[in-house]
């Protein structure tokens, strides 16, 4: 609104002069060497306004043919900024899916759009690795000692070189070193550790790691309770340190029973079945150091108690209220349990119960289901997938640390919501939009 009354006012000033010229007209003669110029006034100012027109118009147009290079380059770098940020987004749809040829290429487009060396050579230095090619990874390796700033990145990317070349000398003086020089650095500390872990070497596993390692993180102070109960440390301490292990809890469990405090023991159960959800830590409940029937039938109510206290009565929860039942002699009970686990679902363990149910009681007969009963869950590795009949801390097949794992727990963290990616980028700048 204040724009058009400025332009109105304006147009109105400048009529009144264009008039007031026309009514007044004037003769002006300007002498110039052998010439002369006559013009009323109207002309004069009209030649006057024009000159100065087109001296704005060639100030104009040779500011924008002066700026045109900058112009080109903003307009460039920002045309870069939207396809770098649209490759972003690519390179992480690749790390999901495991796609290490579009990886690497997308990497190659980053160091293109945005001129970055650290970040588009750390990525191809992975995608080399992924890939198995030693060779190429070197070469990246190489690159990233010339990049400033790059000495972290470097240092984590010798281990991970040394680790894929199965260079476990190399590995663990780098990762000496570094630990020393990165005393908070949960990475380094961890995979100095599992080193140690792989060769037997428990303390030092766990030297590696105690009063280092940030409580942050989960998988780390997992290794760190494991580790603890490994060397002899108490059981009960390194549970109320963290509760993710099942090893740890199954040993608290058998500490409260040693000290005779059942009652404890059944609150570690009721606590984390939930989470947990595996038929050994009833059986050991149910068996270590029981007196008498007596006894048994104290912790088969304290079974009871501690597993329907959840919400979930999942067929292991069905077939732990079963085995302690059957321990403590209440036959009854523990055919009525097995019955509610339905038959598509039953394994040997399954099977094995209800014949031993129906060699104790004649009124038992054996459900005919031998033709569809699946295998015995066993505790698993992470890394190679190789089965257990009993956890281990350290995998025998690939030599994988803290990765073996109960079935029915990996069922229940799928569900649970959890960081995929735990920010493994957090050394590489933001980048912004240029103004």
């Amino acid at each position: 609104m204040i724009n058009v009354i400025k332009f109105f006012f304006t147009a109105l000033i400048l009529s009144y002069v264009v008039v007031w010229i026309s009514d007044h007209p004037g003769t002006i003669k300007i002498f110039w060497s052998e010439y002369l110029i006559e013009t009323n006034l109207l002309g004069f100012f009209l030649v006057f306004f024009g000159l100065i027109l087109l001296i704005v118009i060639g100030i104009n147009v040779f500011s924008k043919l002066r700026n045109l290079p900058k112009n080109f380059m903003i307009a460039k770098k920002n045309r870069n900024l939207i396809l770098g940020n649209q490759t972003l987004d690519d390179i992480a749809v690749n790390l999901l899916v495991g796609d290490f040829d579009n990886l690497e290429k997308n990497s190659r487009k980053i160091r293109k759009y945005f001129n970055n060396q650290l970040f588009s050579t750390f990525m191809l230095f992975n995608s080399s690795l992924l890939k198995n090619d030693i060779v190429q990874a070197k070469k990246y390796l190489h690159i990233l000692e010339s990049i400033p700033k790059a000495d972290y990145v470097l240092k984590r990317s010798k281990v991970l070189l040394a680790l894929k070349e199965s260079d476990k000398t190399n590995a663990l003086k780098y990762l000496q070193d570094f630990t020393e020089e990165y005393k908070d650095d949960d990475w380094f500390s961890g995979e100095l550790a599992i080193i140690h872990a792989g060769r037997g070497e428990l303390k030092l596993a766990l030297d590696s790691l105690d009063n280092k390692v940030s409580r942050k993180n989960p998988e780390l102070l997992k290794m760190i309770v494991n580790l603890k109960v490994l060397n002899g440390e108490d059981p009960i301490s390194a549970q109320k340190l963290c509760s993710e292990s099942i090893f740890v809890l199954t040993e608290s469990i058998k500490k409260y029973l040693d000290k005779n405090e059942v009652k404890k023991a059944a609150g570690l159960i009721q606590k984390n079945w939930i989470k947990f959800q595996c038929l050994e830590i009833v059986e050991l409940f149910m068996k270590f150091k029981t007196k008498n029937i007596s006894d048994s039938l104290r912790r088969y109510k304290l079974v009871i108690k501690s597993i329907k206290k959840n919400t979930s009565m999942s067929d292991e929860s069905k077939l732990s209220l079963a085995y302690s039942a059957y321990f403590a002699e209440v036959w009854g009970e523990s055919q009525k349990y097995l019955d509610l686990i339905n038959l598509d679902n039953w394994d040997e363990r399954i099977l094995n119960l209800y014949k031993s149910l129906s060699e104790k009681s004649s009124k038992i007969s054996v459900p005919d289901n031998e033709n569809r009963i699946l295998p015995k869950p066993k505790w698993f590795c992470e890394n190679c997938n190789y089965r257990y009949d009993q956890w281990k801390f350290v995998c025998e097949e690939c030599n994988s640390v803290n990765k073996i794992n109960w079935p029915k727990v990996v069922v229940q963290q799928k569900n649970s919501p959890k960081t995929l990616l735990q920010n493994p980028l957090r050394h590489f700048p933001q980048m912004e939009r240029e103004n």
